[in-house]
């Protein structure tokens, strides 16, 4: 399901600040929770005060935004009508699905300031239960291994390339697919990389640091701060560089197969509550 959010700004009369195309979890953190705690939404890259909202519209489909406008685009080539300006075609999408303001939010901007968010929290967690993201580099033998695995205990594996881009940028479909309730991280030995200290000493012989992909560790960061460290769990090859200055994070070296830690996986799975089938 898309979400779709139109938020009239008392200080923008002409245009609302529209963005389609939330997953259920990002329109929970984006957006309802800061509006019913009265705290600032961030959205389009713009911060919008809680003092500046006029009215907040939410809307749902079962199409992307993309399908929407291609719809009403071929329905404006069929027409004998011509409409020059007027609102965006991100807006008319929004407007083409179905709202249902009134089912998500039941009083102004801040009326929950203060009530802890834990339940909200973990009704969407529930909802996406079964999905885990696994975030990998270039060792396609251990992705497609964990893969195989997770599938066969009942849970349904998010890797990024694998979903259809939609037109998207890297980034938003990174964050669309993002709406899982658990995240492995590979961290296998793709790149090499050193500081310039270190450098100047590998010209006098010594050897190269084996780290994981760049990427990887944007993720692994991004995970562990949306999850939770618990929520986490790094899968490391021999001879990667694991990082030092994320504590309390769960490891587990894997020497040959993922079946080799298949236990210790499940065990760590189950204490978070995520239900799987042996």
């Amino acid at each position: 399901m898309n979400y779709h959010v139109r938020i009239s700004l008392k200080s923008q009369k002409s245009s609302d600040e529209t963005k389609n195309d939330f997953s259920e979890e990002q329109l929970q953190f984006r957006v309802i929770q800061p509006y019913e705690q009265g705290e600032p939404i961030i959205m389009n890259g713009k911060t919008i005060q809680p003092t500046d909202i006029d009215r907040i519209r939410i809307s749902k489909s079962k199409e992307t935004s993309e399908q929407l406008i291609d719809k009403i685009r071929a329905e404006n080539r069929n027409s004998n009508v011509i409409t020059i300006g007027g609102p965006s075609y991100a807006w008319k999408a929004a407007a083409r699905a179905t709202d249902i303001t009134d089912e998500i939010i039941s009083g102004p901007i801040g009326y929950k300031k203060g009530e802890s968010s834990k339940k909200k929290n973990d009704k969407v967690l529930e909802k996406s239960s079964n999905k885990v993201f696994v975030v990998h580099g270039h060792d396609s033998e251990l992705k497609n291994d964990i893969d195989i695995f997770l599938r066969d205990i009942g849970l349904e594996p998010i890797i990024l390339h694998r979903q259809a881009d939609e037109g998207l940028t890297i980034i938003e479909k990174f964050e669309k697919h993002s709406d899982v309730s658990y995240a492995f991280i590979l961290l296998t030995p793709d790149d090499v990389g050193m500081t310039v200290a270190e450098y100047e000493k590998h010209k006098k012989g010594e050897d190269y640091e084996l780290r994981a992909r760049q990427n990887v560790i944007f993720e692994f960061g991004y995970f562990a701060a949306k999850l939770g460290r618990q929520n986490v769990c790094c899968i490391y090859k021999e001879g990667v560089t694991l990082p030092n200055d994320i504590a309390g994070l769960l490891y587990k070296k894997v020497t040959d197969t993922i079946d080799s830690i298949g236990y210790e996986i499940i065990k760590e799975l189950k204490a978070t509550g995520i239900k799987i089938e042996v």
